[in-house]
């Protein structure tokens, strides 16, 4: 059973706890969660409240986003790969980053291309925040840095990931793997199993998140939606049925 403590209980405590965004399905926060449970961490979750000030998570870890990892008195992490290698520290046996150097690679770029800086879940973000017809960009614009250079380009960066993954998906079939990279499950699907609800949102009975919000991740452009191979959403059914606790709580 997850634990779940107030914020101000969470900054006290020691060991391993986690902030992720209150009933809304960030994928950074969702992925890295199922990460801590595959690895059969102990740990406790606490909330980062959706477009509130969150003064006590923000003293404490520089930012109001979640998610926040933080280990004992250590300074707490909120990069999707600092709170990767974190994991990967603190149990090495059940592994999400290979060893092989060339599965490394691919691993740690892939999941770049989907978590950081202008992968797909910034482009997918870029896209909700679009200024309605008076220009005006909202507080939630603001605050991720939205820049109508690129938003103009983010559905089309979707759509080449999306053609991208399919075609590695493909390759992997043909192989006999299920998974993104290699023959064992890496840091990577869990990434694009959390994210593929940014452009097909998964089912109220399997992500109950707040239901105001919802018709924001319902409205996928068509362009994207047309280029959703089946395969893509396939590896994310599979990959949360056997690696992520559904409903997911959030």
């Amino acid at each position: 059973m997850t634990r779940y403590v107030d914020i101000n209980e969470a900054i006290k405590m020691t060991g391993l706890r986690i902030v992720i965004v209150k009933a809304m399905p960030s994928a950074w926060g969702i992925a890295a969660k199922a990460m801590i449970e595959f690895k059969e961490l102990d740990f406790v979750v606490s909330h980062q409240i959706p477009m509130a000030e969150n003064p006590e998570l923000l003293a404490w870890s520089g930012t109001n986003s979640g998610p926040v990892v933080a280990w004992n008195e250590e300074t707490p992490v909120n990069r999707w790969n600092d709170i990767l290698f974190l994991l990967e520290r603190l149990n090495s046996k059940k592994r999400l980053v290979p060893e092989i150097p060339s599965d490394r690679i691919k691993v740690m770029g892939l999941s770049h291309e989907i978590c950081g800086e202008l992968g797909f879940g910034w482009n997918r973000r870029l896209d909700f925040m679009r200024p309605a017809d008076d220009g005006v960009v909202s507080e939630f614009g603001k605050k991720y840095g939205y820049r109508n250079t690129d938003a103009a380009a983010a559905n089309q960066r979707v759509i080449n990931l999306l053609d991208e993954m399919s075609s590695i998906l493909e390759s992997q079939k043909e192989k006999g793997s299920e998974y993104l990279i290699g023959n064992s499950v890496s840091a990577v699907d869990f990434y694009w199993a959390a994210f593929s609800n940014f452009v097909l949102i998964q089912p109220p009975e399997t992500c109950p998140m707040k239901t105001d919000a919802r018709p924001m991740f319902e409205n996928t452009p068509s362009e994207i939606k047309e280029a959703l191979d089946p395969i893509l959403i396939e590896h994310r059914d599979r990959i949360m049925e056997k690696y992520f606790k559904l409903p997911l709580e959030l």
